[in-house]
């Protein structure tokens, strides 16, 4: 039997055991299953910042259905998969507008598996579990691991992966030993079945994450170390041109060996009072240059124990920019954080000097609110200040989209309104707004807001 029958075969298995689990419903047993139905209605006002541009306003739709089941016929042994399908239709901007071709004003995306694993536990009747596969992996709160395919847009985070994880209880202590081989794109086991190809991320990644936990060495928080490596192999496509979710762009390969060591710490300092603070130092080398960078991210919470329980919050983040003047590269690389852990409307203009939620070079100052207004609602308002560690850019052609005059970036105000009415149906409605400062370049200081509303179904 050929490699790509028995590919097919094996994931024909899988969608089978999910429609065993789905007739079980919720009968008990070894058989589980579930799904959701997200719907996305987004507009986005001048992406890149100039609003004469023809591509500047988007508004589209997101239909994103999931449906997983799970077979664990004991308590150490168990198997999981969940198949995804997000299609999209743009009503801006217009087909004919887009500069490379191929953009699909309707587009059905691929049809596959974002999870697909077997997990271990107790093995040799120790503390220790092992899952392999296709698995979601979140380290912390995200910031440099939790989503390995940025380019879909939060259609998936997944990693193909295997993951060993011991507990030292009399340590109160965890480790976890993960090995990462990251494709570029969908075309490899499990591939879609309905064999739609997209690109998830520029360049074929591998690395290696040891993390560890503890949470007795500071009462009431934990503290985390860790080591990450992470190796770069381009895919230079045509022009490195990138399609997914319906819009081809470009969007350069990385190549090069990075390494990463940090420190995180999160938890309540006082009764009313919670930390959150983590930083992190790279080397190695990315694209032929030697690199050498730094991170910082905080944020102190105040509870106002009212009848809301409101909080107030202070944050400051940092990720060292490249110094022009200098040969090594001091840009610091977010890894696997290329999310939109602040900001949705930011992740649509980093292509200015970056790539797609790939945040650098950065000082960002953040104050915000949060209050459940509803036993079922909670309000958060957030201001942040934003401003460019240095003058310089990922590639030389993008120096043309900053002014060289000036380092803040601009205001951007972030608000969301989140409803959870029941356990079947919750909500969600963003609003952001920037007022872009004099980093950028004279033509690319218009206003830009981002405004999406969500209604996401599961059972």
């Amino acid at each position: 039997m050929s490699s790509r029958k028995m590919q097919r075969a094996a994931a024909g298995l899988v969608v089978a055991l999910m429609a065993t689990g789905a007739a079980a419903g919720a009968a008990e047993g070894p058989f589980s299953w579930g799904g959701d139905l997200r719907l996305r209605q987004i507009f986005i006002g001048n992406v890149g910042l100039n609003d004469e541009a023809a591509t500047a306003d988007r508004t589209f739709q997101r239909y994103r259905a999931r449906l997983w089941g799970g077979y664990a016929p004991s308590e150490t042994l168990s198997a999981s998969a969940r198949l995804v399908w997000e299609g999209r239709h743009y009503n801006k901007p217009d087909a004919e507008d887009w500069p490379p071709i191929g953009f699909e004003t309707w587009y059905s995306g691929g049809l596959f598996f974002d999870q697909l694993s077997i997990e271990v536990k107790e093995i040799g009747g120790v503390p220790l579990a092992l899952k392999v596969g296709r698995q979601d992996i979140v380290l912390g709160n995200g910031w440099l691991v939790l989503d390995g395919s940025p380019i879909d847009g939060s259609r998936t985070i997944y990693f193909d992966a295997v993951r060993a994880t011991y507990a030292i209880e009399a340590l109160d202590t965890s480790v976890d030993l993960i090995f990462i081989d990251q494709s570029a794109d969908t075309d490899r086991f499990p591939q879609p079945l309905n064999d739609e190809i997209e690109d998830q991320t520029e360049q074929d990644e591998r690395g290696a994450i040891l993390y560890a936990r503890n949470k007795s060495l500071i009462p009431g928080a934990d503290l985390d170390g860790y080591f990450i490596y992470k190796h770069d192999d381009p895919n230079e496509t045509t022009g490195n041109i990138r399609v997914n979710n319906g819009a081809p762009f470009p969007s350069p390969s990385d190549s090069g060996e990075v390494y990463t060591t940090g420190l995180r710490t999160a938890g309540k300092v006082a009764p009313r009072w919670q930390v959150l603070a983590e930083g992190a130092y790279q080397w190695g080398t990315r694209n032929a240059r030697d690199l050498d960078a730094f991170a910082f991210n905080g944020r102190l919470t105040y509870d106002l124990e009212d009848s809301r329980t409101s909080r107030l919050h202070v944050g400051y983040e940092y990720l060292s920019g490249d110094d022009p003047g200098s040969a090594d590269d001091e840009a610091f690389d977010p890894l696997w954080g290329r999310w939109p852990q602040w900001s949705e409307l930011m992740i649509y203009q980093w292509p200015l000097e970056t790539r797609v939620g790939e945040a650098t070079n950065l000082h960002r100052l953040n104050v915000g609110w949060a209050t459940q207004v509803h036993p079922t609602t909670q309000v958060t308002l957030d201001y942040h200040a934003l401003w460019a560690d240095e003058e310089s850019t990922r590639t030389a052609g993008q120096m043309a989209n900053i002014s060289g005059e000036d380092r803040f970036r601009g205001h951007l105000i972030t608000g969301w309104v989140k409803a959870k009415l029941n356990e079947h149906l919750a909500a969600h409605l963003v609003a952001e707004y920037l007022d872009p400062g004099d980093f950028y370049a004279a033509n690319r200081r218009d206003d830009s807001y981002f405004v999406r509303a969500e209604l996401s179904m599961t059972w």
